[in-house]
């Protein structure tokens, strides 16, 4: 299995995990061989990449994930229910002239009414319950990112932020209640974005969407004590060079102020973590495929100045270098250049899963041949993300 940029797919290629629209509905499911009009469909709805596997693929390797498909659908239809609502209210009480316009809103009435139990926003917190009870039961996070189109990138991004999340949470020995807030939290970490109008810089969309979102959040009429911090703080940095307040954190899960100064919650913390893992996983046109060893390379390059050095620490014990489906390269003796598959993650070793080696290095079926690598410390591998053709003979 690998991820394939959808400017280069072609008649032939099979899905290898299914791809749904905005609504949480399927278009293609897993097996589908791509035809040119759903190569074409796929384009249109702003979809960059997809899952595929080659056709006379001999070894199947079902992929791990951490939320059912049922789940999946019901989380993005809410959220996109939940800030389409709000969307739409906000279109009726303010035009977006000044941030302060935008401030008076978000405590507005109509807008409460939204956040209430009954309401579009506040119903999104009834998923909570069944999304820990299904990532909790995971060892590990998949390793393998759901596809983002378009229109649901935010509604997708939201989700995968939450599960990840969760997982680190519960890896730091967050108690139930605390991950509920924590998932809470994430799944409406980036609604504040509804408010920033276009046109605005990087910097200050960043700013806007988390002090807006905040402001939302808090004014709820059953206010969360801290999830809306998430909102407010995936943004800040350790060393103070975040936004939207410069908190310096210490870098330790206990929370401890740094000369008398505030410093982020630790949900907070972990959102930041899970958000610049689901964001570097999502690539974009631009950068491509931006394979798992680097991204956990940059989140690990980050420790201790943008991240909390405990919190990445915990997110390594549960994030898997190579993730199950995953197509790899053997680069050592006696497979140099064998194509091969992740088979099972080792959860002592994240770096050394089982594979299954499955083609030579012209790129022709062999007979498979299982590896654990955790056992052969010899063999070395690689992430793929587009292996080599059959060669003519």
């Amino acid at each position: 299995m690998r991820l394939e940029s959808v400017d280069k797919l072609k008649p032939g290629d099979v899905v290898a995990r299914p791809i749904c629209d905005d609504k949480g509905q399927v278009l293609l499911h897993d097996g589908v061989e791509l035809k040119a009009g759903y190569i074409s469909m796929l384009k249109q709805k702003g979809f960059n990449r997809i899952y595929v596997r080659e056709a006379d693929c001999p070894v199947e390797v079902e992929p791990d994930e951490e939320l059912s498909p049922a789940t999946r659908s019901r989380a993005l239809a809410a959220l996109r229910e939940g800030f389409g609502a709000l969307e739409g209210e906000l279109r009726n009480v303010v035009k977006r002239d000044s941030l302060r316009d935008l401030e008076d809103a978000c405590g507005s009435s109509a807008m409460q009414a939204l956040l209430k139990p009954t309401g579009p926003i506040g119903k999104i917190s009834e998923l909570v319950a069944q999304i820990l009870e299904e990532v909790l039961t995971q060892p590990t996070l998949a390793g393998l990112r759901s596809i983002k189109s378009a229109d649901s990138q935010l509604y997708d991004h939201s989700l995968d932020v939450c599960v990840a999340a969760i997982m680190i949470g519960h890896a730091v020995g967050m108690t139930n209640i605390r991950l509920g807030q924590l998932a809470t939290g994430c799944l409406l970490h980036d609604i504040g974005m509804i408010f920033v109008p276009e046109g605005v810089s990087e910097t200050g969309r960043i700013r806007q969407h988390t002090l807006l979102g905040f402001e939302l959040l808090r004014n709820s009429p059953d206010p969360d004590i801290l999830a809306p911090h998430v909102a407010l703080e995936h943004h800040e940095h350790q060393d103070g060079t975040g936004q939207p307040r410069g908190l310096r954190g210490s870098n330790t899960i206990a929370r401890v102020r740094v000369q008398g100064q505030p410093v982020p919650t630790l949900i907070g913390e972990i959102a930041a973590v899970a958000n610049a893992y689901d964001a570097l996983s999502a690539g974009d046109g631009g950068r491509g495929v931006i394979t798992p060893d680097r991204i956990i390379a940059a989140i690990s390059a980050g420790a201790g100045t943008l991240f909390n050095r405990e919190v990445v620490n915990a997110f390594l014990r549960v994030v898997p270098v190579y993730g199950k489906g995953m197509d790899v390269q053997v680069r050592s003796e006696p497979y140099m250049n064998h194509g091969a598959v992740v088979s099972r993650v080792n959860p002592a070793r994240l770096d050394r899963p089982e594979i299954i080696i499955y083609r030579n290095e012209k790129g022709k079926p062999i007979t498979p041949v299982t590896v654990d690598l955790a056992d052969e410390m010899a063999i070395e591998i690689r992430h793929l993300p587009a292996p080599s053709k059959p060669v003519p003979e």
